[in-house]
Formats: structure tokens, sequence, C-alpha cells
């Protein structure tokens, strides 16, 4: 008589005789056999990509019948969870307002860059990759903190002046 311990519950379990060749991983147990079930599913799901595209087409089917029905609602169990807790519904809408205001605040023009360069004591080589960046100089306070090479592109294009940075 084999015996296994369920992944699951942790139990050990006699393991079933019918399967010979498999070894059994889950007991009989409902909540063992779900967990085992979306073990599979989420492991067919990363590496499947017929099974993932089904799995979405699904949940899309099943989001535009419930929009039918409420185009405001979500799942039905937030549906319900909504309902059954008008106070929550009412200190999240607060909350959401709240949220917005800030983020008008944020995207002012009149906001500032302070001190871009983090400070890099590398020395420069021929293997290292720099990258050049257009620079607005009229929002950024202090550019220059420290700068290994510097490339004066005004003179080789007529561009926006540009400013190198190590990577």
């Amino acid at each position: 008589m084999r015996t296994f311990i369920c992944r699951h519950c942790g139990r050990i379990t006699v393991a079933n005789k019918k399967l010979k060749h498999r070894q059994q991983r889950y007991c009989g147990d409902k909540k063992c056999q779900a967990a085992r079930k979306h073990e599979f599913e989420r492991n067919k799901y990363k590496t499947d990509s017929s099974f993932r595209s089904s799995k979405l087409q699904r949940a899309r089917v099943r989001r535009i019948k419930l929009a039918e029905d409420d185009p405001l609602a979500g799942s039905l169990y937030q549906r319900n969870y909504r309902l059954s807790h008008p106070e929550y519904v009412t200190d999240n809408r607060k909350k959401q307002r709240l949220r917005n205001s800030r983020k008008g605040q944020k995207t002012s023009p009149e906001t500032k860059i302070v001190n871009p360069d983090a400070l890099m004591l590398q020395k420069s080589d021929n293997d290292t990759v720099y990258a050049m960046i257009a620079v607005d100089y009229q929002k950024i306070v202090n550019p220059d903190t420290f700068v290994m090479q510097c490339i004066d592109m005004e003179q080789n294009a007529q561009v926006k002046p540009m400013f190198v940075r190590l990577l």
C-alpha cells in the first residue's frame, strides 16, 4: 500500500491504486482537488498561449454580458459588496475625489526637477554607454552637479542642447 503527503493539506493519505504510473500529489478532499485544479490552470495559463487566449475571451464575453444588465457594475461580487456596505461606497468616493484633486495639482507646468544627476565616480572607458537626453534648462534648477563627459551638440547639429549622461 503506497502513501503520500498531500501538497495542499499536508495529511498522509493512501494513494489511489488505479494510478499505477502516475504519482499522486493531492488527496480526494474537495478543497485539495480545487487547489490541484487551480495549480494546473495557473501553469497552463503561463505556458499555453491558446489556453490563455480562450480564457481571456471567455472573461471578455462574461464582462459584456454583465455590462448589458448594468453598465456601471463590475462583477456580481463587487455589486453585492457595494449594496451591502454603503459606508464603504461613500468613503471611497470621498477618497477618490481627494486623489483626483492631488493628481490635478501634480501636473502643473511650473514643476521643477531638482538635481537630476547622480554623482558618478567611475572612470569612463570605451565600453561605457552614454545616453544623450534633450534638456529644457528653464525647468531644471541644477543640471550640472557632476558630469564625466559632456559633448557640445550645438556645434554638431542645429537642435536643442543635449546633455550626456552615463548609464
